[in-house]
Parts: C-alpha cells; structure tokens; sequence
C-alpha cells in the first residue's frame, strides 16, 4: 500500500499556490508516494473532502489554487482538533502540506504532534521574523525573507504606481492627487513596494498616521510637483490608533475585521482640508484590490513555490516526524531554503514579520535606504523617466 501526505491551501489566494501543487505532486510521484489534496483548506480536512492529485495535469505558472481555499479556525469549532486527527488517520495520511497565511498555519499549532511541513504563502509577506544578532542587524538574517505571492503583488502595485506603465501619467496630465490602496490589514510590505514604482507617500499600518504632518507634506508637494501618487495600507491607522476604514460589524473566522476603504477616506478628508490651497476635485482614489493577487506569477514566485513544493515532500518522506517551518533565507549568492523545527516557535505570532523603523522613514511618509536595498532582492526598481521632472 503506498505511503499517503496531504496537501492544502488556506487564506486568500497567490499567484504561486499551483506551483508548489504541481512541484509537489511531480515529486510524490517520483517517489512512488500517493499525494491527496484537501480541498478549502482545512475545511477539507473538517469534511474529509479531498482529491488524489498524482494522476491530474497541472501547470506550474497557473494562477489561483487548483485545491480552492477557504479561512477556518479550527480552534473555534467544537471538537475541530480531534476532528483534524481523526479524519488524517482515516485517510492514511503520513504527513500534511499546510500552505497558508499566518491564519492558516496558526492551525498547525494544534496538531505539533503530527507530521507537517508548513509553508508561507501571502502578499501581505508578514510571515517570518526579523531580529538583530550579537553583531547587528543585517537583511540576510531575516527568517523568511519573502512570502510566496509577494514578490508579483509587488511587481504589480510598482506598475500600477508607476511612470512607464501606470498611473502616474494620468496623475501628470491632470495634475492629479491619486490615492491608491494596498492590501496589508497590520503589515506595510505591499503598501511599501510601490516604492519601487516611485510612488511620493506611503501609509502603512505599523506607523499610525500623524495627519497634520502628512497634510503638510502633502500639501508642500503638491504646489511644487502639480501631482502626486499617495499608497495607503487597507490596514492604516489614524494617530489615535483607529483605522482609517475598517467595518467592525463584520468580524470573520480569525476576528479580523473588514477592511476596504481605506484610500477614499483618506480622499474625502484631504479634499476637505486641502480646498483652502488649490482645487481639489482632482483628488481621486483607487483600490486594485484583487488584482493583487489575481493572475499569473512572476519568476521568482514560480522558481521559489517549485522548490518548497519539492522539499516539503522530501522532508515528509524522509521519516521526520516533527513539525516544519521552510524559511526562504538570503544569503552572498542568492537565497536558498532552511528547514526550521516548528517546535522553536510557541505560536504563530512569533512568526509576525513587521516593517519596523529601519525600513520606513515616519517622517517623510517614504521608504529608507535599507528598505530599499531589501526590496531590490525581490522586486525591480522602474527606471524614473525624466521627462515628467520627477
């Protein structure tokens, strides 16, 4: 009887979610293993819902998750956990594939005892770690330096901002204040990498907004450039720690609530406050939304799903029974992939990777220089055109 792993996708969907699918089912097979996939994630699981994957034709630079996905908190659901286990034993599951967001993976907290390779998957890039070391702080040390699905969400909004393909030139031709939102309900890391594509101010959720100070900015800007590209995190708070737009009467499985909004209320109280200076009509906002996460992946998202999708199986394989975390770590000649023991971390919020201030400067509402040059591993810089005097 050939040996079993399962494999499952949670949260919201990335670009990379089929080509781990597919590496891994590629990989299994070779090695004569049966790979079964739970289908929306953990609720798969729940329902005992799953497909065999061995004998499916499926393409690495597919968008989406051939397995569908869903957001579930087995810890809320009576009996979830026994749930879990029992039905894995049914299906003569070895060992489990978990790819997910931190919500996603927070469930594997609740089975440490079973056999689980744990893989990060979101744009938002907000699972990992970032400390300093004996010597100092160096980019190279950070656990997890990127997220499958960030590094083409990051692309993406770095067009979408840009110059040479997005919406700075209707901003120039209009002399227009566009405000453009990000995903990122408490990480900054999308909002950020429009910085690539040169937006001038970024608002992100790790730094409440000091408003008089931005409007300042702004304002200051403005009158000099005649245009601006604004990005605002849907996460953002004001100074008094409120978000900027955020429906608390619609809390989901993890108690997170809905976020989306957040760049026309930044629209509507600069229009208001800016009128006083110039015509304001001009002030428009702009959420892409899904298009973050829709279509297909870059390079680099695909090269990096491959290789997780192929040394999940091989760790699940190998007779290691303890939990895994599969870090992308950087290093002099690229990045490679560590394998780290679930059980050095107590839950998931010790795997919340944060901008912090080395990589955001609070008082210019923009990245630094160190952001920067930890962006440039993952995302293109876009040429500034001249032309347009910026």
């Amino acid at each position: 009887m050939k040996k079993r792993i399962g494999i499952l996708t949670g949260g919201g969907d990335v670009q990379a979610l089929n080509a781990v699918i597919a590496s891994a089912k590629k990989t299994a097979s070779k090695l004569d293993i049966e790979l079964l996939g739970f289908l929306k994630g953990w609720k798969g699981i729940l329902e005992n819902c799953y497909v065999p994957l061995n004998d499916i034709s499926l393409g690495h630079d597919i968008g989406g998750t051939i397995l569908k996905s869903s957001r579930v908190n087995v810890g809320r659901i009576e009996n979830g956990t026994k749930r879990i286990l029992e039905n894995l034993q049914k299906n003569r599951i070895a060992g489990l594939i978990n790819i997910g967001g931190e919500d996603t993976l927070s469930n594997s907290f609740l089975i440490k005892s079973f056999p689980q390779v744990l893989v990060a998957k979101t744009i938002d890039n907000d699972v990992g770690k970032i400390e300093d070391s004996k010597e100092g702080f160096d980019v190279n040390s950070i656990t997890n330096y990127f997220t499958l699905g960030f590094p083409t969400a990051a692309e993406k909004i770095s067009s979408f901002v840009s110059l040479k393909e997005g919406l700075r030139t209707t901003a120039y031709s209009h002399e227009r204040i566009i405000i453009v939102e990000a995903m990122g309900m408490h990480s900054g890391w999308l909002a950020l990498s429009s910085c690539m594509g040169h937006a001038d101010f970024v608002v992100i959720p790790e730094f409440p907004l000091d408003y008089d100070l931005f409007l300042e900015k702004v304002r200051t800007k403005y009158e000099t450039q005649k245009h601006l590209i604004i990005v605002v995190a849907e996460g953002a708070r004001w100074n008094d720690g409120s978000y900027i737009c955020a429906q608390r009467d619609e809390l989901e499985e993890f108690n997170h609530p809905r976020f989306g909004g957040a760049a026309d209320a930044l629209k509507t109280r600069l229009k208001k406050d800016l009128t006083k200076f110039f015509d304001t009509r001009n002030i428009n906002a702009v959420n892409p939304s899904y298009l973050y996460r829709s279509g297909l992946p870059n390079k680099l998202d695909i090269v990096w799903a491959r290789r997780l999708g192929q040394r999940a199986v091989r760790i699940l394989t190998s007779g290691r029974e303890d939990p895994t975390f599969l870090s992308i770590q950087k290093n002099k000649s690229g990045f490679k992939i560590k394998d780290i023991p679930l059980s050095n971390f107590k839950s998931i919020k010790e795997l919340h990777k944060v901008v912090d201030m080395r990589f955001y400067d609070s008082a210019e509402f923009q990245i630094s220089e160190l952001g920067k040059r930890y962006m440039k591993e993952v995302v293109r810089e876009i040429p500034l055109d001249k032309s347009y005097g910026l």
